[in-house]
């Protein structure tokens, strides 16, 4: 969401969003000398919260909904969207014997509030100004929704949502391709959740070629890299498991650990079930697999270092091949000869150097496989 802030040295109003990098900000308008203070945090503080409500329409939106009551409800504060501008030019106001209409829409409560707030300044350039920002708020969250993160819809990237644009999964697919483990989808101008989720196919078929590489299971590549090094274990386990085992489509897996995450930092925690007894003794029991404070971001670390796990395992292993066939360039006998190392029809290297296989070829050769396992699934992206 835009925060909202009030220079009184230069007598500013400020929006300020967040982008892939820092934040962003953009001055509102300037206040006169004759505008109290007090006032002008009024009108910053009900410009946040107005922005706050406007971007839970994208972050719950109704097609997260639970229940057909909650999907309702979600569906209707998104269609409040197009009344808001018009409700704070023209708020409700407390008629003469004080009575006061107020909404139970949180979206169009918000407009009204700010609107009583901009009557008390009685300027109508100042409700132009602002009611120009705030079209560029509502603009900016259906940019979002379909997809389109340009401008002022990049501080979806720094949002939870409990759902995925097609577009923004394509977008993370395509980062993928080009890297399979990953690196820009932490600074890239995408949304998280998408992006979880095409990290999560590709982690799946990035667990199979390790997994065919070392012998072991795809959710058992994760404990053996650890033993390697220390890397993230349970996520990527659990998440590769539903994939690869139980034919989970990716955005389930993705959508259902972020929504339990996100309840947990509302506060609300399922039921341990096999742990009840474990938390009713004091031991400590997860509520989330992934961290509730940023769930998105925490659950994409740990797929992209999955994906990364599943890397180092694969050079283990293929390493450990290569080194044990591994001829000079001139066919001789020679231990210290050099050879030009190249890749075999499956990825494997049939020549090293100094007895060791060619760090880079051997990468190369994994994201090669990878790409061909997410190639052969490519259906089961969304």
């Amino acid at each position: 969401m835009s925060a909202y802030a009030f220079d009184p040295d230069r007598r500013h109003v400020v929006v300020v969003w967040p982008a892939t990098v820092g934040s962003l900000a953009h001055v509102i308008v300037d206040l006169d000398a004759t505008v109290a203070d007090e006032d002008a945090g009024a009108l910053c503080g009900a410009l946040s919260r107005l922005s706050q409500v406007l971007w839970d329409t994208y972050v719950r939106p109704a097609s997260a909904a639970d229940d057909d009551d909650e999907r309702e409800r979600r569906a209707h504060e998104r269609q409040q969207l197009g009344i808001v501008v018009a409700a704070l030019r023209e708020p409700n106001l407390a008629d003469g014997s004080g009575v006061l209409f107020v909404s139970y829409s949180t979206v169009e409560e918000s407009a009204h509030r700010l609107g009583r707030v901009l009557a008390r300044f009685g300027d109508a350039a100042l409700v132009e100004a602002v009611a120009a920002d705030v079209q560029l708020e509502i603009d900016a969250v259906m940019r979002a929704e379909l997809g389109d993160l340009s401008g002022r819809a990049v501080q979806a990237v720094a949002l939870d949502r409990l759902d995925v644009s097609p577009v923004q999964v394509a977008a993370a697919d395509e980062l993928l391709r080009a890297d399979p483990l990953g690196a820009q989808l932490l600074s890239a101008a995408v949304d998280p959740a998408a992006g979880c989720v095409a990290a999560a196919h590709w982690l799946a078929a990035a667990a199979v070629v390790a997994a065919d590489a070392s012998g072991n299971t795809p959710g058992g590549v994760f404990a053996e890299a650890d033993d390697i090094q220390p890397v993230s274990v349970d996520v990527p386990t659990l998440v590769v498991e539903q994939i690869v085992d139980a034919a989970v489509p990716p955005r389930e897996v993705v959508l259902g650990l972020l929504r339990t995450a996100v309840a947990a930092g509302n506060g609300e925690v399922a039921d341990p079930g096999d742990g009840r007894d474990e938390a009713l003794a004091g031991a400590r029991v997860r509520a989330a697999m992934v961290n509730p404070r940023r769930p998105a971001r925490d659950l994409l670390e740990h797929l992209l270092d999955g994906i990364a796990s599943c890397r180092l395992l694969y050079e283990e292993y293929a390493g450990a091949e290569d080194s044990e066939g591994c001829v000079d360039g001139a066919g001789g006998g020679d231990d210290n000869a050099v050879a030009t190392g190249t890749v075999t029809g499956d990825g494997r290297y049939d020549a090293c150097e100094d007895g060791r296989p060619q760090g880079e070829e051997i990468a190369d050769g994994f994201a090669v496989l990878v790409r061909g396992q997410v190639a052969a699934v490519r259906g089961r992206l969304i």
